[in-house]
């Protein structure tokens, strides 16, 4: 009887021991799992942490595309605009330069109708450069005698004529009143002066 009671007491003070032992070894156990599982989620965290950064990168590169697009968007609008107006600058240019052109052209064709004209009136007569007749003094009426009377196909030079006015008056062309005046200066006619007028 005496030898199972000792058996008892000392499979009964085992058995603290035991869960002392177990519980030791499960510390343990859990002290490496948590070990383990650190280690094994640094890495991880690392990984997290360079993905959120690279994340913040990508969207502040995002937020500096955008700026760029904007100021380009931007850029892009001043040179449409730029190029209208110069388009219309170029347009009124275009314009201002052919109305110049066709008053030029047209003063050249009037430029170069007088000329054919004083050419035309050189040609003619106006080569003559004979002095103009003055009067003599037995010709010239005076005050008192009263003035005779011109005799048919002579003209007596007024104020402002000329052969071209002399000769639309009396209705003869031009070249046939500087033929019939051979000796008179078309330049210088002087009031009172006769010239002959030619029959029609």
């Amino acid at each position: 009887m005496e030898e199972e009671v000792e058996v008892s007491e000392s499979s009964s003070n085992m058995i603290p021991i035991a869960l002392a032992v177990l519980a030791l070894v499960l510390g343990g156990a859990g002290l490496y799992f948590g070990l383990t599982a650190n280690q094994r989620l640094t890495p991880l965290n690392a990984t997290l942490e360079a993905g959120a950064t690279g994340t913040a990168q990508l969207q502040k590169s995002i937020d500096q595309l955008e700026i760029e697009i904007t100021e380009l968007s931007a850029q892009l609008s001043d040179l449409q605009s730029s190029s209208k107006r110069n388009a219309a600058y170029a347009n009124q240019r275009d314009q201002a330069i052919k109305k110049l052109a066709s008053e030029i052209n047209a003063n050249r064709e009037q430029i170069i109708k007088t000329a054919e004209s004083l050419n035309e009136l050189a040609a003619s007569g106006v080569r003559r450069a004979a002095p103009a007749a003055s009067a003599s003094p037995s010709a010239t009426p005076s005050a008192d005698s009263p003035a005779e009377p011109t005799p048919p196909g002579v003209y007596v030079i007024e104020s402002g004529d000329t052969f071209g006015k002399i000769a639309t008056k009396t209705g003869v062309s031009l070249d046939a009143l500087l033929a019939a005046n051979p000796d008179a200066d078309p330049r210088r006619l002087s009031i009172g002066q006769q010239i002959t007028i030619p029959g029609n």
